[in-house]
């Protein structure tokens, strides 16, 4: 299993680098061109949910990939202050919908405001 951390500032113009990136460590893997895709609107998901959730920008989000022989697992972190709006509710939430349509397991902490999901190799 290989360990990667990315920490990389919570602007939108910085989401190709963080598609790229989880791109091409999906593609190292194996993943193919189907499930690699899927990875990558999952964590472009990810990213906007907290770009939009959390006003503040002026931390990083922390991108964790544990990437395994046959599964990728990713966690996302937004290190700012703030708590996530109350006004958002996840069941009804699009994003999280499409994560949990595209991943084979996902999981929310919003009180330590991380997100991390899993997908396995075909």
């Amino acid at each position: 299993m290989d360990n990667i951390l990315l920490k990389i500032p919570k602007k939108s113009e910085y989401m190709s680098t963080i598609r790229l990136t989880t791109s091409a460590l999906a593609n190292l893997n194996g993943f193919n061109i189907d499930e690699i895709e899927d990875i990558k609107v999952i964590i472009s998901e990810i990213c906007t949910f907290f770009i939009k959730s959390i006003i503040d920008n002026t931390e990083d989000l922390e991108i964790k990939y544990q990437v395994h022989r046959d599964k990728i697992i990713v966690s996302i972190s937004d290190l700012n202050d703030g708590q996530i709006s109350e006004k958002i509710n996840l069941n009804d939430d699009m994003s999280i919908m499409i994560i949990e349509s595209l991943s084979d397991n996902y999981n929310y902490d919003l009180n330590n405001k991380t997100i991390s999901f899993e997908k396995i190799k075909l």
